[in-house]
């Protein structure tokens, strides 16, 4: 019987482990914040926010920026942000009854808050963002112009009204405005990079998901509007990209945030990946699949064995919290198995 029982022991420890480990690889990324938030609340602390997202009555969000470097920005609606919401929304149609309303309720926002100069139009934020403090005053984003010409894009496909493709062109013809005149464009030889963070006479970031989410959105925009001009901005714009990547290569599949060598944090190895891979689909071109496969393969990993390399407290208690559960249903089944016989 102790052969027999040991035995017994030992499935049920081999099937846990299994579970465990397949568990981890599917929901571990996102389960461990919820861990990482437990731990800090026992220590009566806070997992550190300096961005907090809410949403407003009519689906539009907002965003507290906690006090950072000195720089109490406060409670904002960022386009940025606006753009973000309202694409998700687009997706949840038609399944989310509401999103179509609050999808058209941020597309709102985003037309009332264009600054149109002449024929071209821009964003501008008129308070200090708090995460380059040396980048001071009012600034423009060609990430912000790129998420909102794909919002606005989807907006024409919904309904057809030509408008939403004026304001889009709008937008397209801001990306030739360059820095030095108060836009965001850095007009360089042979490519064009589009900075998030943009403002005259100052060492800005050159944030790399931002170039990115310019370029995606005038591809985006091209869909619609075969148009030499926006092809032009947009083999600009890659042009730049090419030549750039190399630097934000850190090697072991790490990535450069910025200029300044800031490595990419987990959430933006997701969207730096999958915005090479949306690249290598738009375009064709390999070198964004060689970035794709280079980047992705750190979020490859198994888990299990990654939060026990990297000694991560969060991820090494969800994986026993996993498999604590596990084993325990495991063992009840046995158990009601057995005593059927």
């Amino acid at each position: 019987m102790n052969f027999i029982r040991q035995q017994i022991v030992f499935i049920v420890l081999l099937i846990a482990i299994i579970c465990t480990i397949f568990i981890g690889n599917k929901k571990g990324d996102i389960w461990e914040e919820n861990i990482r938030t437990a731990l800090y609340a026992l220590k009566n602390d806070t997992v550190p926010s300096y961005a907090t997202e809410m949403v407003d009555s009519i689906g539009i969000p907002y965003v507290y920026y906690a006090p950072q470097n000195n720089i109490a920005a406060g409670t904002k609606y960022n386009p940025t942000i606006v753009a973000n919401y309202a694409l998700q929304y687009y997706h949840q149609i038609p399944e989310n009854k509401l999103a179509e309303k609050y999808f058209f309720n941020c597309v709102n926002f985003l037309v009332n808050h264009l600054t149109i100069k002449e024929n071209a139009a821009l964003y501008y934020f008129n308070w200090q963002q708090p995460w380059y403090p040396h980048v001071k005053g009012k600034f423009t984003s060609g990430m912000t112009s790129g998420r909102t010409l794909d919002v606005f894009t989807k907006a024409f496909t919904l309904t057809k009204d030509s408008n939403y493709l004026a304001y889009a062109k709008l937008l397209m013809n801001g990306f030739y405005i360059s820095v030095k005149d108060s836009g965001f464009t850095y007009q360089e030889n042979n490519g064009w990079w589009y900075e998030e963070i943009a403002t005259p006479n100052t060492n800005t970031p050159h944030i790399l998901d931002g170039h990115i989410y310019a370029i995606l959105g005038l591809q985006a925009y091209d869909k619609l509007n075969n148009n030499d001009s926006t092809k032009f901005l947009i083999t600009k714009g890659l042009t730049a990209l090419k030549e750039k990547l190399t630097f934000y290569d850190a090697g072991n599949g790490v990535i450069f945030y910025d200029n300044q060598k800031a490595i990419a944090d987990k959430k933006y190895q997701h969207i730096l990946t999958q915005q090479m891979l949306q690249l290598f689909k738009n375009t064709h071109d390999s070198t964004y699949w060689h970035y794709y496969e280079k980047w992705n393969a750190p979020l490859k990993r198994d888990y299990t064995l990654k939060v026990f390399t990297e000694k991560n407290i969060s991820g090494i208690l969800l994986q026993l919290l996993i498999f604590s559960c596990c084993f325990s249903i495991l063992w009840f089944i046995q158990k009601i198995l057995l005593a059927k016989k």
